[in-house]
């Protein structure tokens, strides 16, 4: 019979079920410790920490520029301002995420996502390549928060984009410099060039001019605005927000008048192309030695700085050093005329040739010997009259009038490139230099320093020194101005009489400088033919011709000087850059409301002896 089975044993009862209990209770207790302690590490030790880093992310920091100072004329005339402009910037990563909805589809099924829609939306406002502008907008990698999307937008322009409301697009403010005057006062005025900064943007960089040499003046301090943004880009309400205000720059007043500014301009550059000449400049000053107007050609136009050269941007009138020829020997006849070795009516056997040290001397035309008086060697521009006349001086007395005339340093005006001219001392004269400086070779000037000569003697002797700032504004508008400039007298009142009268022979129909005459005013003058010394030969080759005068003679209120750097079709002074000082005197006393002469021409002999 078959064995019944067996009888299966019960499982034995769990005889310790505390155990695990006790593990499950022990592991949640550690789980909670390590997340207890994570949060407390969290919003204890590292609260700060954190919450500026998640600010940092948020935080943007935009620059406020100051607003450059202008330049103006003494009339108030805007030389240089600047106008408000936009950079248009983007953050690629949210331009990344430009029309796509939550569910990873565009919102919009004409328009691509991403860079190339926010591209396909901007490109056709700001008037740049799609594609170009796609890759801009992609920016250089998925940490890349910034892309320079356009630079200097006007206001308006800036409103069509905005209005497109591409989310990540934003722009920041600022500025355009602006010359309303042209290239009538730019190398005056100068012109501010751009430079790429470090992180990619533009930045304002003087070139040249007032706006190199008054550039702590004029360009002020920036500020800037941290504000917390949103995703999108957009500032957050009552979020975290800090500003530094910009200090704006300080504005130049200029003694300059910017329409006798362009008359000068001009008119020089209409010389300079018909002789044919390598530059040429015009500088007018008043009695008292303010500047009206520096002009020179050629020159740059401010509003395409595509291409220029160091030449257009320099202003020649103070840049550039000449040997002035005979305009000096006005110095000369003033030395003479003051320690009373001459007077105007000094006689003089004047031969067409003269030897002293190694060198024979010649005048500009052959000639008998002449019985000229010192009024007639300098209507006739004589070189051998002007020798025998300035050889009664020793070397050191008319070296000490050349510097208290201003020559031999710079003009103290701080202008930029300015050379203040080569005047050795009697010491470091060469043989024949003690004779060669009496009528302006030897030695260098520039145009200013040339013109200050005249004015000193149109000022009754004294010279005061030149002067182009009128004075400063600060950005609230209050005027302050200048100091005055150092004033020294030079000549006697009676001295300075004397060669206004002798200069108006200059202008006659006797003199070299017929074609400088203007009707109903007296002018007195001098002309001025020297040889050019050449840099690039080193040796004399073409010529400077010059004419400086001052109107009205009888009571000098301008002073007109005409330079012309290797005229080739005119080289003479009297008629290559007399007409051009009529034309810009003309103007002046016109535009100025300078009363014609009264007195009589000053009729001083210029010759004796025989048929006197």
């Amino acid at each position: 019979m078959p064995r019944p089975p067996a009888a299966r044993r019960p499982a034995a009862p769990d005889v310790r079920p505390d155990r695990r209990l006790r593990a499950f209770v022990i592991t949640v207790l550690v789980a909670l410790s390590l997340l207890a302690g994570r949060l407390v590490q969290l919003q204890g030790a590292d609260a700060a920490e954190l919450a500026q880093a998640a600010l940092d992310q948020r935080v943007h920091t935009s620059t406020l520029y100051a607003q450059r100072g202008d330049v103006v004329d003494a009339n108030g005339v805007v030389l240089a301002t600047s106008v408000e402009r936009r950079d248009v910037v983007a953050d690629p990563s949210i331009i990344a995420s430009y029309n796509t909805g939550s569910d990873g589809t565009a919102r919009d099924a004409s328009l691509p996502q991403g860079a190339a829609g926010a591209a396909r939306e901007l490109a056709p406002i700001l008037g740049v390549d799609e594609a170009a502008l796609t890759t801009t907008l992609t920016g250089s990698g998925p940490e890349d928060r910034y892309a320079l999307v356009a630079v200097g937008i006007t206001p308006e322009l800036w409103q069509r984009v905005s209005d497109a409301d591409v989310a990540g697009v934003t722009s920041e403010r600022t500025s355009q410099r602006i010359y309303p005057s042209g290239s009538a006062a730019s190398t005056l005025v100068g012109v501010l060039g751009t430079a790429e900064t470090e992180d990619g943007k533009t930045q304002d960089r003087p070139l040249s001019g007032l706006e190199y040499a008054e550039n702590d003046l004029l360009e002020g301090v920036d500020g800037e605005v941290r504000y917390e943004r949103s995703l999108g880009g957009q500032e957050i309400p009552l979020g975290e927000t800090e500003t530094t205000e910009p200090v704006d720059g300080t504005s130049l007043h200029l003694t300059i008048d910017s329409d006798l500014q362009w008359k000068a301009a001009s008119a020089i550059a209409a010389q300079v192309e018909a002789t044919g000449a390598e530059s040429g400049t015009v500088v007018v000053m008043d009695a008292q030695q303010r500047l009206l107007a520096l002009a020179s050609s050629p020159s740059i136009d401010p509003a395409d700085l595509t291409s220029f050269t160091n030449e257009e941007l320099n202003n020649t009138a103070l840049t550039e050093s000449f040997e002035p020829g005979s305009t000096a020997k006005v110095i000369t006849m003033a030395a003479a005329l003051e320690e009373g070795t001459s007077t105007a009516a000094s006689e003089f056997t004047v031969p067409d040739e003269l030897k002293r040290s190694t060198k024979v001397f010649h005048d500009s035309h052959e000639h008998e010997d002449q019985q000229l008086t010192l009024a007639g060697i300098l209507a006739e521009s004589s070189n051998t009259g002007t020798i025998l006349a300035g050889e009664e001086l020793d070397a050191q007395t008319l070296y000490d009038y050349q510097r208290a005339f201003g020559l031999g340093e710079e003009t103290g005006m701080d202008f930029p490139g300015e050379t203040g001219g080569i005047l050795a001392t009697p010491e470091e004269y060469s043989g024949t230099q003690r004779y060669t400086v009496m009528f302006g070779q030897g030695m260098s000037v520039n145009a200013v320093q040339a013109a200050s000569v005249f004015a000193t003697v149109a000022n009754d002797g004294v010279r005061v020194q030149p002067s182009l700032i009128a004075g400063t504004s600060d950005p609230d508008g209050n005027y302050r101005a200048a100091d005055a400039p150092a004033a020294s007298r030079v000549l006697s009142s009676q001295t300075a009489k004397t060669l206004r009268d002798m200069m108006q022979a200059v202008v006659s129909e006797e003199g070299t400088a017929a074609a400088a005459d203007i009707p109903g005013y007296l002018v007195a003058g001098k002309t001025g033919t020297a040889q050019r010394y050449d840099i690039d030969c080193g040796c004399y080759r073409g010529y400077t011709a010059s004419f400086i005068g001052m109107a009205p003679a009888d009571d000098p209120q301008l002073v007109v000087a005409v330079i012309l750097q290797d005229p080739k079709t005119n080289y003479y002074g009297g008629s290559a850059a007399g007409p051009v000082f009529k034309d810009v005197m003309s103007y002046a006393l016109q535009q100025r409301r300078i009363a014609p002469s009264t007195a009589a021409p000053a009729g001083l002999a210029l010759t004796w002896g025989a048929g006197e």
